[in-house]
């Protein structure tokens, strides 16, 4: 193992909730969606397993179970009693969000782009203040981005994934969604000023760049090397770290991207590395979940058609 490799696996145990990593909530939410979800989507879940599937993050299991009870709260997640005993899945309501989040995170980048863009409109004297940041903030997991007050754009969502996201939400009736090409003239806004509004590119590239940062020096065999347990952990912190920033990324074409765009080499990486430990996080994985309804299966062979990279 070089000395690189080294310092890599060090910061990985080192990771805690309280030193920088992920928050316990992040991390359920991302064992749901990346390791749990796809097994099942109905799959209850103890708490006990949860916990010891973040305690190399230093979480406790008071920690999980008031983290779990905020997700309930919260609509993303629902519970299952066994007896005395709690176990905890994915919301029905809520399921299409993950995958929503699925698709951006794991999904394919290629598509051509035919020039129009999708613009939504929100009725400012609709709803609650409240309801229409809730609004908002959905769609933009969804890639939308803000380019005015209650306007928003994208040149990839189609109307039909926004309507969805509306309906999803509940309690708008005037919502406009229209799908149409931007007219280049005088005193208006053009294409490339349309995608600088919506897209906060600096920023979302400073933190593509933290990422690379954080996960470049592990090589092929301290992957390889890595025990279940320190897989699962890697596996767990990459998503959660990488989902933060595709959510916000509004995933523009190629075209509107500028040159040697930082989230085409993050994105490289974040495969890389998913592969290499994606094998052993499902043993451990498998070895410490317990479901109120059957087991998980330790079969990785899915694993391997995410983050597909062009």
């Amino acid at each position: 193992m070089s000395a690189t490799s080294s310092a890599a696996v060090t910061r990985l145990r080192d990771a805690t909730c309280s030193d920088g990593a992920p928050s316990a909530r992040n991390l359920l939410v991302t064992v749901f969606g990346d390791a749990l979800l796809p097994h099942g989507v109905g799959n209850a879940v103890s708490v006990r397993s949860l916990a010891t599937l973040l305690e190399p993050f230093g979480v406790s299991e008071r920690l999980v179970r008031t983290s779990l009870t905020r997700l309930v709260n919260d609509g993303i997640l629902r519970t299952k009693s066994v007896g005395r005993r709690s176990f905890y899945a994915i919301e029905s309501t809520s399921r299409p969000l993950f995958r929503s989040a699925d698709a951006r995170i794991y999904g394919s980048r290629r598509g051509a782009w035919d020039r129009s863009w999708t613009i939504v409109v929100i009725d400012g004297s609709e709803a609650t203040p409240a309801k229409r940041a809730r609004l908002r903030q959905r769609l933009t997991w969804a890639g939308l981005g803000n380019v005015a007050p209650n306007v928003m754009a994208s040149p990839v969502v189609t109307p039909e994934e926004v309507a969805l996201v509306v309906e999803q939400t509940g309690g708008f009736t005037n919502v406009l969604v229209s799908r149409s090409h931007v007219f280049d003239g005088p005193g208006t806004l053009d294409e490339n000023e349309l995608a600088r509004r919506c897209a906060p590119l600096d920023e979302v590239a400073a933190q593509y760049d933290r990422f690379v940062d954080e996960f470049d020096d592990f090589d092929r065999a301290t992957l390889n090397a890595l025990p279940p347990a320190e897989a699962f952990k890697l596996r767990m912190l990459l998503v959660a770290r990488y989902r933060r920033i595709v959510l916000v990324d509004p995933l523009l074409p190629e075209s509107l991207l500028p040159d040697g765009w930082a989230g085409a080499r993050a994105r490289a990486l974040a495969a890389f590395v998913y592969g290499g430990c994606a094998d052993a996080a499902e043993r451990q994985l498998a070895a410490v979940t317990e479901l109120a309804d059957g087991t998980i299966v330790p079969d990785a062979n899915w694993l391997h058609g995410r983050f597909i990279v062009e």
